[in-house]
């Protein structure tokens, strides 16, 4: 019924053109009639009275008239060419009545004849072109009318009977397919892969619309895939099965496996996909590939050495490291026995070890065997031996897990060797370190010897009545002695920052008064040098400071014994300044500016490390042992500071000391300037413990000034026996001396059980090291005097000792 329908609207169609020819026919004939006997009217009219023709000739328009009259022929309306034949008109004169049909041109005519009755002739004509114009177009709208009439009934009988026939189709293609008996999903598609039909099951999970692609629902990545599949289908009309994705109603995507096959319905070519949901399936093979990626990961990843082998021994899988170390591939490994890779001297213990491991019930047992490398590199492993529990198929084998110790074994026995090397560097380094010790403190109490006889003759002779030559001659012995005694102090102030044995203290001071009494002190020496000396001291910074006053005393005076010695004209300026910190710091900057010969660019770096000057000529001229400013500048950098400099050849020198400091809360009490005084007058007998003959002179003549006799003795053990002998107020003891030192002599008496035991002893050194200062104080003495000996530094020692002995032994 559905192929009849186009056949059946073809015969309608074919029915309502002829009928409309036909009626189209009859109306033209029905029009001739009309015209004929119209015509015939107006010719019996005209023939009964020829007079009225002109009046009755505009009754019609478009006829013409022709009147054959007593031998004149008119024609109404006149006009030169007439389409009226004079065949009609000699029919009239023979008194016939009629009407003709004729063609002129191509265009048709009809005529009526009659005679007339005072025996004239009548022909009326008129042209039948606007009847059948008339007739055309008459046809030409029917046809248009009816045609119109039947698309529009055949549009209407669509719209209103197409969701009947598609309804209608559904049903017959259900029934042709059973969708309701369908499990999963099934969609019929059309050969250009449109969705026509779907069952149930599918309509209740995806959104498609008829008419729609099905990879709609698909990852973009799987359309042209799915696309080809479906294709390949349809050009093969094979079966193709293939995976994809879909995305259901709640966005979420399903695993769906699909087959599509070509399916043929009354004759119609579809294709056929079902599907079957197998998201669980899938979901948990990619989770278990995952898995097995993420261990397989683990396993190659892992720095152990790993060995899984079957209960026979034989490999079955090995991670990256074991091919490392063995330099083998899987494929060589694989189905290996383990003993394969063990020297020979080791497979026996190895079988022990494996029927240990199958038959023990413990987690893991412990094993140390070495393995062998394609090359024949031995190394040597500590392994992990477990079985494998549980229903994998790994079940039932053995997990070897090896750290290889080869190269920690050799790095243990480099470094058991590396130790004992650097024992033996450490050892020498504290040798070398001790002797250097040992070496200043000799150099030390060896120089310093001497020159306590030297400034101790000095200091005497200068006392005495000296002429004018004599105590200026003695005056630039004194001075040298001095030069060279600080030299000494430098050379052991270097050691000391070198041994990290330099100690910083940290007390509050004004430093505004200290840089006062530097002021003071080299003022004098800069006026007899022909200069001037400048002291500016912010007005907008505190006072009372936080710091170490002996070591930034140290570093100014040495800065401005520079400035002097390499300024011969001009000025010399010691400037202060300093702003507020993030810290709540100051950094203060101490400024000492020359005048004097400048420095080069690329010498100011070296003037800074030890025994280096700016030129070898500046210390044949202006002498020194270029140690003060790598002292200045370890002091400066042990206070967190540092000492910059800008300088240039002929342009004078600007040495810059930073620090940061913090400010005291607690103010400096100014002590009085110290007066010139005469040396105190003392009384008592002392014991004098000196080995040197010169010192054991300069120092009894040093007591005979200050008012005290002594006994003088020439090592330690003499010294235990005098007191022992006889009653002393003080005992001078000298710590370097043969037979027995000052420190054993000491701890000797300090071990007396009389009263003698605490006797008052000053030690005299020629050692300035800060621990011989500690060890003399540990001994038991009370005193430390460095040498060379100061009348004055001596008489204040003896005099702190004996109040402080006199103090405690007062009722």
């Amino acid at each position: 019924m559905a192929r009849q329908r186009p056949y059946l609207w073809i015969q309608l169609g074919t029915l309502i053109i002829i009928t409309s020819l036909v009626g189209t026919s009859v109306f033209y004939i029905r029009g001739l009639s009309q015209v004929h006997e119209e015509l015939q009217s107006l010719t019996t009219l005209l023939a009964a009275n020829t007079n009225a023709t002109p009046t009755i000739n505009q009754l019609f328009d478009g006829a013409e008239i022709m009147v054959q009259k007593a031998g004149q022929r008119q024609l109404f309306p006149r006009r030169k060419d007439t389409r009226l034949r004079y065949e009609e008109l000699g029919l009239a004169l023979n008194g016939k009545t009629g009407c003709s049909r004729y063609s002129i041109e191509n265009e048709q005519y009809i005529a009526c004849y009659s005679p007339a009755a005072d025996g004239s002739a009548i022909v009326v004509g008129r042209s039948l072109s606007s009847q059948q114009n008339h007739t055309l177009t008459s046809v030409w709208i029917t046809l248009l009318i009816n045609a119109a009439l039947l698309i529009i009934a055949f549009a209407g009988y669509y719209q209103i009977t197409a969701p009947l026939r598609e309804k209608a189709r559904q049903k017959r293609l259900q029934n042709s397919l059973g969708w309701e008996h369908m499990s999963g999903i099934a969609l019929l598609l059309s050969p250009k892969q449109m969705l026509l039909e779907a069952n149930p099951g599918f309509r209740r999970s995806f959104r498609l619309e008829s008419g729609k692609r099905l990879q709609t629902l698909l990852p973009s990545d799987e359309q042209v895939r799915v696309t080809s599949y479906l294709q390949q289908a349809i050009d093969s009309a094979t079966t193709v099965d293939f995976e994809c994705s879909l995305t259901d109603l709640d966005s979420e995507e399903s695993r769906w496996a699909m087959h599509a096959r070509p399916w043929k319905i009354e004759g119609e070519s579809f294709l056929l996909v079902t599907g079957e949901d197998i998201s669980k399936r899938h979901f948990m093979e990619q989770e278990l590939r995952a898995e097995q990626q993420r261990v397989s990961a683990y396993f190659n990843a892992m720095q152990t050495l790993l060995i899984i082998c079957d209960r026979d021994g034989n490999i079955v899988r090995v991670n990256h490291p074991v091919n490392s170390l063995l330099q083998m591939t899987d494929s060589q490994l694989k189905g290996q026995p383990l003993a394969y890779l063990v020297p020979r001297s080791a497979q026996e213990g190895l079988q022990q070890q494996w029927q240990q491991v199958l038959s023990s019930t413990e987690d893991y047992i412990s094993s140390e065997f070495p393995v062998m490398s394609a090359s024949g590199r031995e190394s040597f492993v500590s392994w992990r031996m477990t079985t494998v529990q549980g229903n994998t198929e790994d079940s039932g084998a053995v997990l070897l897990a090896g750290l290889d110790l080869t190269e920690l074994i050799a790095n243990q026995k480099a470094l058991e060797s590396a130790n004992v090397q650097i024992r033996e560097a450490l050892d020498q380094a504290e040798q070398a370190n001790r002797s250097k010790s040992v070496f200043l403190a000799n150099m030390s109490h060896e120089i310093r010897t001497p020159m306590n006889g030297i400034l101790g003759a000095a200091e005497l002779l200068l006392d005495s009545s000296l002429s004018e030559d004599q105590r200026r001659y003695l005056d630039i012995i004194h001075s040298s002695s001095h030069v060279l005694l600080d030299i000494i102090n430098d050379i052991l102030d270097l050691s000391k920052i070198e041994s990290g044995k330099l100690e910083m203290e940290s007390i509050s001071f004004d430093l505004n008064d200290l840089l006062t009494n530097v002021y003071q002190l080299f003022n004098e020496p800069v006026r007899r040098k022909g200069l001037s000396l400048l002291y500016y001291y912010d007005g907008g910074l505190p006072t009372h400071w936080m710091g170490d006053p002996k070591r930034i005393r140290q570093i100014i005076t040495n800065l401005l014994s520079n400035a002097l010695k390499f300024t011969d004209k001009g000025r010399i300026e010691i400037r202060v300044s300093g702003h507020l910190t993030e810290e709540h710091n100051y950094q203060v900057s101490i400024d000492v500016r020359d005048s004097g010969i400048g420095i080069p660019a690329d010498k100011q770096a070296q003037i800074f490390q030890a025994f280096r000057q700016a030129d070898s000529s500046t210390s044949r001229r202006y002498g020194g042992t270029g140690l003060g400013l790598t002292i200045s500048r370890h002091l400066a950098q042990a206070m967190r500071g540092n000492i910059t400099i800008q300088s240039g050849m002929g342009e004078g020198s600007v040495f810059t000391l930073k620090l940061p400091l913090p400010e005291s809360q607690q103010p400096v009490s100014r002590r009085a300037q110290p007066k010139q005084r005469e040396l105190p007058k003392l009384s008592g007998h002392l014991l004098l413990a000196e080995d040197n003959q010169v010192n054991q002179k300069i120092t009894e003549r040093m007591l005979e000034r200050l008012g005290m006799t002594c006994h003088t003795v020439a090592d330690g053990e003499q010294a235990i026996t005098a007191l022992i002998r006889d009653e002393f107020d003080l005992i001078l003891m000298d710590v370097n001396m043969p037979v027995m030192d000052g420190i054993t002599a000491t701890e000797r008496i300090r071990e007396l059980s009389s009263q003698k035991r605490s006797v008052p002893i000053i030690a005299l050194t020629a050692n300035a090291m800060l621990e011989d200062r500690q060890q003399c104080l540990e001994a038991g003495m009370n005193g430390f005097v460095s040498k060379p000996l100061r009348t004055e530094e001596l008489a204040n020692a003896i005099a702190s000792v004996l109040t402080i002995q006199g103090s405690s032994t007062s009722p």
